[in-house]
């Protein structure tokens, strides 16, 4: 999905992500569009960082970018989190038809980006399928158990498996699968899912090790706005497990709406406060110094 899209309106994002950049409003509405489209918030991450690295947009700007971009990537997850599994087959022909007619590049890049959504939603019906062994494996009863009451572990185990498949909504559609088929309960489930929104702050932030300061900023003030907001939702789980159950009765909805709604709480909090952070993050990562004129008289 994301290579169609990038191959097909890659310079496109990229203008219409740096015209954002003027205004945090748009900035927020810009990451989520492009996350949308991409997949990915990691890829919008790094373009966000990118674009901070070589000074065309401000900290402050590329974080407002970073906000939006979580909430869209909670949005993919809630479209998954429906039962479409059976329009994976009509699109991945529809996608295979125009990839094979189109003579322009621009219709094959479509085209596959339609069998890649198709692709999505048939992996996400063998994820389900998946879970139901999984849930009567005794090793895999036993993992889940030591998890079950341990939130803080569940979440660090989370962030870790987060940052080895290098997507967090692969592993929130993880535990959306293993809720639904009954092998966790909600509460480890909530538990999870916070663990992958942290988890997916890690992976820019070590995509980004080698980069200008500038560029590093970007990865390492989202993170910071993820474990706030971690450390601030957690306890609050058994407070909110049953306000979720009163507007969704399904699992899978449940922790869509989890999900959902802890990104957007984090955008509406924090976009006032991506002054504050860029400062911060000004003083932990310094501008590295322009180096002497070497043909400058000492």
């Amino acid at each position: 999905v994301k290579t169609g899209v990038l191959r097909a309106y890659g310079a496109v994002l990229r203008r219409r992500l740096g015209a954002s950049m003027e205004n945090r409003f748009a900035a927020v509405f810009t990451g989520l569009g492009i996350t949308l489209l991409l997949q990915s918030s990691t890829a919008t991450a790094l373009m966000a960082a990118s674009f901070a690295g070589r000074g065309l947009v401000g900290t402050g700007a590329a974080l407002a970018v970073m906000l939006g971009a979580d909430v869209g990537t909670s949005l993919v997850a809630q479209a998954l989190s429906f039962d479409i599994h059976w329009l994976s087959p009509l699109m991945i022909l529809i996608g295979v038809a125009i990839f094979m007619s189109g003579r322009a590049t621009r219709f094959q890049d479509i085209g596959r980006l339609i069998v890649g959504l198709g692709l999505m939603l048939l992996a996400l019906r063998q994820l389900t399928a998946t879970a139901i062994p999984l849930r009567e494996s005794a090793t895999v009863q036993s993992l889940l158990e030591g998890l079950t009451g341990e939130p803080i572990l569940a979440v660090v185990v989370a962030a870790g498996l987060t940052v080895l498949s290098a997507s967090s909504l692969a592993i929130v559609l993880l535990v959306i699968a293993l809720a639904s088929q009954g092998a966790i309960g909600l509460e480890l489930a909530f538990a999870l899912v916070l663990g992958a929104n942290l988890g997916g702050g890690l992976t820019p932030i070590l995509a980004t090790a080698g980069a200008e300061p500038r560029a590093r900023r970007v990865p390492l003030g989202n993170f910071l706005f993820r474990l706030i907001g971690v450390v601030i939702a957690l306890p609050l789980l058994e407070e909110v497990a049953p306000l979720l159950a009163q507007l969704e009765a399904a699992p899978a909805r449940q922790i869509a709406n989890l999900h959902t709604g802890f990104n957007l709480v984090l955008a509406i909090v924090f976009l006032p406060l991506i002054g504050p952070m860029a400062k911060l993050l000004g003083r932990i990562w310094p501008d590295r110094p322009e180096p002497e004129d070497a043909g400058r008289a000492r």
